[in-house]
Order: C-alpha cells, then sequence, then structure tokens
C-alpha cells in the first residue's frame, strides 16, 4: 500500500485527501498549527462568526463551488448596499459614492469559512498530525521527512504550505535546483501583507440610507471593510481589512482605534462591540518567516514551474500560489489540491 505524506492541513491539502479518500492508499497530514485551515480561520462565538482569514468567493471559482456543492455548504451572496462610504480624514473629509452595478455576484459561507474545513475533515477520516513543523526531507528511493518532534517515512509527498515558506524553513537533501528554489522564494504568498479584523455589535447601526457597512480609507486604521450581519443568527457584524501601517499596535490598541474610527464614522462615540478579533497575517510564522522577502501581491502565483514534479515525480507542491486556476484564492487551493489527488490516483491505483 503506498503511503503519501501531506504537508499542510489547509484547504489545499485537505483537498489533496478529499480527492484520494476512496483509494487504498495510505494517506497522513502534518500540521504545523495545533487547528485545521491554514489561512482559513473563523472565530466562532455562538452565535457569532468572526471571519479573519479567507471570505469571498464567485461564481468564476468554479472548483470550489463545484466542491461546496458537492460537500452542501450553505452561501449566500455579500451585500454590499447601493453606496460606499469613503474616509480621506486626515488629508480630506467622509464622502459617499454610489457603488457600480456589478454583473456577478460575490458569495460568502453561512456559518464562516471554516464550515468548508470542518466538513473536509469529516469527510476524508485520515490520521492528522498536529504541532509537527517539517524541518527536513531526505529523499532516496522513499522520503524521510523530519519535524521538530518527530520522524516520518512515505513514497509520495505532497508540500501545500505557501511556497515562500518551503524555502525559508524546509531543508531538502538532496538539495532543489537553484531555478526552483528562487521560483518559491520570489512566489508570493496571499494574505501575509493582510490584517484582517472583524467585530460584532448588537444592533446593525450602520445601515441607514442606503448605506450597509462598505467602506474604503487610505489613512484611517480601517482600510476596507464590509457588512458581515446575518439575520437568521441575528448577527451584526462587520469585517475588513486594516491598513498595515497600524501592524505595530497591539491588538488592544487597534481595537480601540476602530472603535473610535467607527464612532466618528457614525456620530457615535459611544460604540460598544460584544466581540473583536483580527489577525496580522505577517505574524503567523506557518504562513510566512518572519525574514521573507517582501514581494509584489501574487507575484509568480500560477507559475507552471510550481506545478513540476521532484524526485522523480514523488514530490509535489500544491499550494493555492501554485495553482493554473485562480492562483492564490480559494478556488485555486481546491483546483491543485484535487489536482495532485487525480494524478496520485492514476499513478498508484
Amino acid at each position: 500500500m503506498p503511503k503519501v505524506l501531506i504537508v499542510g492541513a489547509g484547504l489545499s491539502g485537505l483537498s489533496t485527501a478529499y480527492g484520494v479518500r476512496k483509494s487504498n492508499m495510505d494517506v497522513e497530514i502534518l500540521e504545523a498549527r495545533p487547528r485545521l485551515g491554514g489561512r482559513i480561520l473563523t472565530k466562532n462565538l455562538n452565535p457569532r462568526h468572526l471571519e479573519l482569514g479567507a471570505t469571498w468567493f464567485g461564481p468564476q471559482h468554479t472548483s470550489l463551488l463545484k466542491l461546496i456543492r458537492e460537500l452542501n455548504i450553505p452561501f449566500k451572496t455579500q451585500e454590499n448596499g447601493r453606496e460606499a462610504m469613503y474616509d480621506f480624514r486626515p488629508k480630506g473629509n467622509l464622502e459617499r459614492f454610489q457603488i457600480p452595478h456589478q454583473e456577478a455576484s460575490t458569495y460568502k459561507f453561512d456559518n464562516g469559512t471554516s464550515a468548508l474545513i470542518d466538513t473536509l475533515k469529516k469527510e476524508i477520516s485520515v490520521p492528522i498530525h498536529y504541532n509537527e513543523v517539517v524541518k527536513s526531507v531526505k529523499f532516496d528511493q522513499g522520503f524521510e521527512i523530519r519535524t521538530e518532534n518527530r520522524q516520518f517515512k512515505a513514497d509520495y509527498l505532497v508540500i501545500s504550505i505557501p511556497p515562500q515558506l518551503i524555502t525559508d524553513s524546509i531543508r531538502f537533501e538532496p538539495g532543489l535546483s537553484e531555478h526552483s528554489h528562487v521560483l518559491l522564494s520570489k512566489t508570493h504568498t496571499w494574505m501575509s501583507d493582510s490584517i484582517k479584523f472583524s467585530v460584532a455589535f448588537d444592533s446593525d447601526f450602520w445601515k441607514k440610507d442606503g448605506f450597509t457597512g462598505t467602506l474604503m480609507s487610505p489613512q484611517q486604521i480601517i482600510q476596507e471593510m464590509y457588512d458581515h450581519s446575518d439575520v437568521r443568527t441575528a448577527q451584526h457584524a462587520l469585517v475588513g481589512f486594516l491598513n498595515s501601517s497600524y501592524s505595530e499596535l497591539t491588538k488592544e490598541e487597534r481595537k480601540q482605534r476602530v472603535l473610535k474610527q467607527l464612532g466618528t464614522l457614525f456620530l457615535n462615540d459611544d460604540v460598544q462591540n460584544e466581540a473583536y478579533a483580527d489577525v496580522n497575517w505577517r505574524e503567523e510564522k506557518f504562513t510566512i518567516h518572519e525574514k521573507a522577502e517582501l514581494l509584489v501581491p501574487h507575484q509568480n502565483n500560477g507559475n507552471p514551474g510550481l506545478r513540476e514534479g521532484f524526485f522523480s515525480n514523488r514530490l509535489f507542491f500544491s499550494a493555492s500560489e501554485t495553482a493554473a486556476q485562480t492562483p492564490g484564492y480559494m478556488d485555486g487551493a481546491v483546483h491543485r489540491g484535487l489536482e495532485v489527488g487525480e494524478w496520485l490516483l492514476k499513478k498508484l491505483s
């Protein structure tokens, strides 16, 4: 029985495991974090869910939509209202603009993006080893994978963590070619430049006169914001991205600045929140190395060289950034993850 080891229990790694779930392969997953999901992270504070990672998708994301429908996971349209607010302070004023009509809708999950991860875990039924940080990969007929704690062996290896993180944290023996090493190190990691936040309130006080929460602001702490409410569960929440220039602040300091900006936007200095959370993804060491080079967004995402087989077609990289379709997005993670799974099925069945 061929042994397949998957490094990374994010959407791509779980998609590969899902794709081979009915085969006779011996599959195991190594995950550096104490949780599943990678760059998908929903903080559940019943009945609220605060989205801190991947959130939105659209009709062009065909691989993701096919999987969602196959797993019967409910999703809905993102409502952005008729108008957006632009906060140009302190160098300008507050202004409101009509939102252009969009032919294609944007979707999000009813119960948070982690619903996709949780459902995949139930479907695959393979051992998942948490808190296993891969340090080295040695190949000689088969693979010997060493983590900080243990040693694993495998016939085939799928590494689904971000390409840039691979070169910054894993030693290969024999080493990868210089061309491959440079390509991996120069591939931008999606979400690594973002501070994602979500905040819940006891009412949706921001909804009035056609405005539902869509905000853009080049100078204030909230750089981009959207409504994240749910009538069914009585959730009143906002979600978006913070200005990276505020990354040195503590989470509590960012929270106070967010609430202050919202208070001035809606003429309510006593804005009281029920829950707040944010994640500075640049500080997530299992997303990007602390000394990783800053790259142009989506640089080298989808590069064909990222989809080559290594060590006699026994090692494949499968993070979203490697995908030929919508690289850097959830759809890319599903597309590439299933693609690698399909290759394994053809090779080992």
